[in-house]
């Protein structure tokens, strides 16, 4: 379990950083809007939502949201898919996460500090 738990967290750390600190050098290497935003690392302290910063925002809550998925087998079984859909109470809270972020993500406004997003980001 202690190595899932590093594992994990090393992955978003990295995923993370990549797309706060080199997010602009990204989109040299993508032809669609995904990374084609401007960058909300130097701006002013009380400055609108950037896409910048909600891209990060939802790619953590995102990479969270999946680990749920995989936190539910700690003993080294390799199928985390296996019994997915017998708890309900589960699936409940996982869809009502996944719906909320991406409510939050559009309609979040300032009272969250989003930007919305379009499909493709």
């Amino acid at each position: 379990m202690v190595k899932n738990i590093l594992c994990h967290a090393i992955y978003q750390l990295v995923i993370l950083f990549t797309i706060f600190y080199y997010g602009k050098h990204l989109r040299k290497f993508s032809s669609d809007q995904i990374f084609n935003i401007k960058s909300g690392l130097y701006a002013p302290l009380f400055a609108p939502p950037s896409q910048h910063f909600t891209i990060v925002f939802n790619a953590f809550v995102m990479m969270t949201i999946f680990n749920e998925i995989n936190a539910r087998k700690v003993h080294g079984e390799r199928n985390v898919f296996k019994g997915l859909l017998k708890n309900r109470v589960f699936c409940v809270i996982w869809l009502s996460t996944f719906i909320g972020q991406i409510l939050i993500t559009q309609f979040g406004g300032a009272w969250f500090s989003t930007a919305p997003l379009n499909g493709t980001q």
